[in-house]
């Protein structure tokens, strides 16, 4: 069975054996000697000094087998018991045959206790129904009870008080009757079977209970008062009759009077009893059903010694769900699938015993218990044991939660390293939770007292810590928090800090503290490095020149440099925590704030470009910015770094530089020319002289006054080389201006050729072909064509300038364009001359250095052009062709649209 094992039920009456067993060892004796008078023919044994009523031999025999039986019995020699009570059984059974019959049975005659007709022996009462029924009724009761089961403890008790009340009656007949009276036929008993029917009886009556009087007086406490009114009680029935055998026997009174006053007596004596019975019925009652009450209210239940549920509580009902009806009858170990998580199921238990279970509700949730068993036993009642049961289902939810918290807490503990301690500050006593002094580079138990914590402590932090303590104390603060350095045993040094709870007594001094630490020794070293960095990054922006302003979300200035206070004239106390707007003019603010609001919202238009702007400073003056942004995100806040700088200087100084570099190329342009002058001379000389020659030749024909078609030929000639010489200086003069740069769609043909013609005037002698390959489908660039032109010249020139050293008949130089991509055009310069050497290939760009070896040259022209496409957004290449001869490549903005 599921449970704990029961003791096995012990019979009723064992605690009182030894005397029970001493009883019938005394009947024992007094039968076998009332039968030893008769064999030794002894008066005085066989009536116990009473002549009138000797015991028949007999009856002796039947009450040495009652009494030797009861003490086989009590031996637990069953068998022999057994054995033993056929002789009291055959006894009976004969003198109700006599009784029956009227004459003496063979039995009577065979062991002598009929004499023979004329023998000398007195007179021998025949037997009387009391005696056959007293041990007919002892010995029946006796092996009902004691061997079969047949009876109950209270049938038992109820026999063997009828078989006392029987033979004290015979007793009191014996000892008030008169010779001369006649005495009631039921009540003719010897004094000796009187006398052993009384002890057997009792002794019955001791086995199959445990009287409460019986064990108020082994324990010397109760109502001594019913222990005396007991006595009283028995022998009040008794009083009338012994009233009537005085007055009988005296005769002073009539039997009318006797009657009437005996009967009296009677309704006294019933009266009184029945009065006190009631009362006591009553009382008794009342404190049974309020204890009846109180026990059904508690979770109590009485179970059988086998462990089948004999009483079931309205408290049990409640915590189980099964109701009394249900409950009783069953198994309660089974029924609740009870199980003990600390003795095995089979354990065995002693009275008394306590023990935790696990049960389940009639629902299937688990209930938790708290058992403790008491056996009970009492008069004519199976022993029982009696269970009260505590319900700890809510406390073991408290401990598992509890001990849930205390896992979560060592493991939180273990993982953030925190130690937990606790200070008896009467003791200087200090504990520390498992694994803590050895994080701290401490053996373990080196710091289990307040003196070898000083003694750990460096010495600095100690009346630093005491103060802590003694203000808290001071103040009766519920907890204080505290910061020192432990020193380890090879001399390093750890942190620690953390806080604690602290504890006082009535009297207010502090008694306890329990707290927790936390290693803070990385965190310092790296807040030292923070602080070491941020004290450099400081000195760093406190020296570069650029100015720098730290925004949040809403454009409050959150840092302004010592840079940014020369460079906008303000204070950073003045402006931290103002919109950033102040340092702008007017006219840009919401500029700047629709900048700022798209970059919260989108993350564009901000950072990783470079913007330019105008600020204002205090005094109120305008100057141009750049502005560089970087981003650092906090949680949900961003801050914008801004560092500054002032373009004024920048931009008047690329001002100088962009009027230098339009000097220096309208002085380039100068050089060019003054190289052609000869040639754009020769080249101008034709068309003047065939311009004069026409002119003349038409003012011949004028004189001779000749007029028509031939005049008029000769005029439109001379026209003709009029505009050619005008087109050449038209060129020279646009090529020479020294103008402002114009962008806009200039044709790529035209620009080309116009510089082709350029540089071709005056070099018609040296045999030098110019070939054009410009991709049809690319007609328009964006640019200035001036310096377009200037950077074309100059690559032509340079191939000329080639291709005259060469001896090789067919020199050519290829102008061509293509397209690279779709905003882009490659224009390119080739020859078929002898190439450049590499090393001047590496520093061709360089100022200052000539393609023209001895032949003159200043050596800017190349850095010129390469600066001029650029500034268009393209690039210059040079390079030697696999074929020979050097090529020169540069790139411009293509644009769609635009008129030759």
């Amino acid at each position: 069975m599921n449970g704990i094992e029961m003791i096995p039920a012990q019979q009723p009456g064992t605690k009182n054996r030894p005397i029970a067993a001493l009883l019938a060892g005394i009947a024992a004796i007094c039968a076998a000697t009332s039968f030893c008078g008769w064999l030794f023919e002894v008066r005085q044994l066989q009536t116990f000094g009473f002549d009138t009523f000797p015991i028949r031999p007999l009856t002796s025999v039947g009450y040495v087998g009652v009494s030797l039986g009861l003490l086989a019995s009590i031996c637990d020699r069953q068998r022999a018991a057994t054995l033993l009570w056929i002789l009291p059984i055959v006894v009976a059974a004969s003198y109700i045959a006599e009784t029956l019959t009227g004459s003496a049975w063979s039995l009577a005659r065979l062991i002598g206790e009929i004499p023979p007709l004329g023998s000398d022996h007195g007179y021998i009462p025949r037997p009387r129904l009391i005696s056959a029924g007293i041990l007919l009724l002892l010995t029946i009761s006796a092996f009902g009870s004691r061997i079969r089961g047949w009876f109950s403890a209270e049938a038992v008790g109820l026999i063997a008080t009828g078989v006392l009340c029987l033979s004290m009656a015979a007793g009191m007949m014996i000892l008030f009757a008169e010779p001369t009276h006649k005495v009631p036929q039921v009540l003719i008993a010897s004094m000796p079977s009187a006398f052993m029917g009384i002890i057997l009886s009792i002794t019955l009556i001791l086995l199959n209970a445990d009287l409460a009087i019986v064990r108020a007086v082994a324990r010397r406490r109760g109502n001594w008062w019913m222990l005396a009114f007991l006595p009283a009680a028995l022998l009040l029935p008794i009083i009338p009759s012994v009233l009537e055998l005085f007055f009988w026997s005296r005769n002073g009174m009539s039997a009318a009077a006797t009657e009437a006053l005996v009967t009296l007596c009677n309704m006294l004596i019933v009266g009184m009893i029945t009065f006190w019975a009631i009362t006591r019925i009553s009382r008794a009652q009342a404190h049974a059903l309020e204890l009846s009450d109180a026990v059904d209210s508690a979770t109590v239940a009485i179970t059988t010694a086998d462990g089948r549920i004999a009483y079931w509580s309205g408290g049990c009902e409640r915590l189980y769900g099964w109701t009394a009806a249900e409950a009783r009858g069953q198994y309660k170990y089974l029924l609740l699938r009870s199980v003990c998580p600390i003795y095995s199921v089979e354990s065995r238990q002693s009275d008394g015993h306590i023990q935790e279970l696990i049960e389940l509700h009639r629902d299937g949730r688990e209930v938790s218990v708290v058992e403790r068993g008491v056996n009970v036993s009492g008069p004519g009642r199976e022993p029982v044991i009696a269970l009260k049961l505590t319900d700890t289902t809510e406390r073991q939810k408290a401990m598992e939660a509890l001990r849930d918290s205390e896992e979560r807490l060592a493991a939180a503990s273990l993982a953030h390293e925190l130690g937990v301690f606790e200070w008896d500050v009467k003791t200087g006593r200090i504990e520390w939770s498992l694994g803590t002094e050895q994080r701290l580079g401490l053996r373990p138990g080196s710091i289990s007292s307040f003196e070898s914590w000083r003694a750990q402590v460096d010495p600095s932090d100690v009346q630093t810590s005491l103060e802590i303590i003694a203000r808290a104390v001071q103040t009766r603060a519920d907890r204080f928090s505290f910061r020192y350095r432990f020193i380890q045993p090879n001399g390093g040094v750890r942190a620690v800090e953390g806080s604690s709870r602290a504890f006082y007594d009535e009297q207010g001094n502090l008694v306890r503290t329990i707290g927790v630490i936390l290693d803070i020794t990385q965190r310092d070293e790296h807040d030292s490095e923070l602080r070491r960095r941020e004290a450099q990054l400081r000195s760093i922006l406190q020296t570069v020149p650029d100015a720098m302003v730290v925004i949040d979300n809403n454009a409050l200035i959150q840092q302004f440099s010592a840079a940014a206070e020369r460079l906008w004239g303000y204070r950073a106390e003045d402006v931290l925590g103002r919109s950033a707007t102040i340092l702008v003019p007017e006219n840009v603010r919401e500029t700047h704030m629709t900048v700022l609001r798209r970059f919260l919202e989108h993350g564009e238009g901000v950072i990783g470009d470079i913007h330019t702007s105008t600020a204002e400073s205090a005094e109120g003056r305008c100057f141009p910015i750049e502005i560089r942004t970087g981003v650092a995100r906090i949680d949900t806040q961003f801050l914008l770094t801004m560092f500054v700088r002032d373009m004024s200087e920048r931009l008047a100084t690329q001002e100088r530089l962009s009027d230098l570099s339009a000097e220096i190329a309208h002085v380039s342009r100068q050089s060019a020319m003054s190289e052609l002058a000869a040639d754009l001379a020769h080249e101008l000389n034709q068309p003047l002289s065939a311009t004069s020659n026409y002119l003349s030749a038409a003012r011949m024909l004028l004189e001779r006054g000749e007029q028509g078609e031939k005049v008029i030929e000769l005029l439109r000639t001379a026209v003709d080389q009029t505009q050619r010489a005008g087109e050449i200086i038209r060129r020279l003069r646009a090529f020479m201006a020294r103008g402002e740069v114009e962008m806009r769609a200039e044709s790529i043909e035209r620009t080309v050729r116009d510089a082709a013609d350029l540089v071709q005037v005056g070099t018609t002698h040296f045999n030098i072909r110019t070939a054009f390959q410009l991709d049809p489908q690319v007609r328009f660039v964006f640019a200035d064509r001036i310096q377009v032109q200037q950077v074309l010249v100059n690559l032509i020139r340079n191939a000329m300038q080639a291709l005259r050293g060469c001896d090789r008949p067919d020199r050519i130089i290829t102008i061509s364009s293509r397209k690279l991509d779709d905003q882009t055009v490659e224009i390119a310069v080739a020859d078929n001359g002898p190439g450049m050497p590499a090393q001047v290939l590496e520093t061709i760009f360089t100022r200052f250095t000539t393609t023209k070896g001895g032949r003159g040259g200043m050596g800017i022209g190349l850095s010129i052009s390469k600066r001029i496409i650029e500034a268009h957004g393209g690039s210059l290449s040079a390079a030697n062709q696999p074929e020979g001869g050097a090529i020169f490549r540069f790139t411009l903005p293509m644009i769609e649209g635009g008129h030759d």
